[in-house]
């Protein structure tokens, strides 16, 4: 796996992660604004650039996700953060270390599909966002 592949999958985590965000526990509207927000700077990433990944990341943390996905909102955040540093630890152009690294991000997303179909759900339902949005 490239190193752009890894980042690249990063930041489609980052997406459904960032779905979580919001302004204020509860605060549904403040949520949905912020996300949007998100999802804008997301769409502007250049995941090859550690510092404006790391930003997006301070951004997500500051959200302050509805108690109904707050524990999955977290989670989500743990893992890309994981996933992220080690695609930049990694000597990616090393096939046995890529394929090390890409067996364990799968392993783990496996275990994330029930965390990210409840947020998902959250921002369909309260924010009219699908994920593919």
């Amino acid at each position: 796996m490239r190193p752009s592949l890894i980042a690249g999958a990063a930041a489609a985590a980052l997406v459904v992660a960032a779905c979580g965000g919001g302004g204020g526990s509860g605060d549904v509207e403040a949520f949905c604004s912020e996300y949007k927000q998100v999802e804008e700077e997301l769409a502007q990433l250049d995941d090859s650039d550690p510092d404006a990944v790391e930003a997006v990341f301070d951004h997500i943390d500051d959200l302050d996700p509805p108690d109904e996905i707050k524990d999955e909102f977290r989670t989500m955040i743990e893992f890309n953060r994981t996933v992220y540093t080690a695609g930049q630890e990694v000597d990616l152009d090393d096939p046995d270390a890529a394929d090390r690294l890409q067996q364990e991000v799968t392993e783990r997303a496996a275990d994330l599909d029930e965390v990210s179909r409840k947020v998902n759900d959250y921002l369909l339902e309260n924010c009219d966002i699908g994920a593919s949005d």
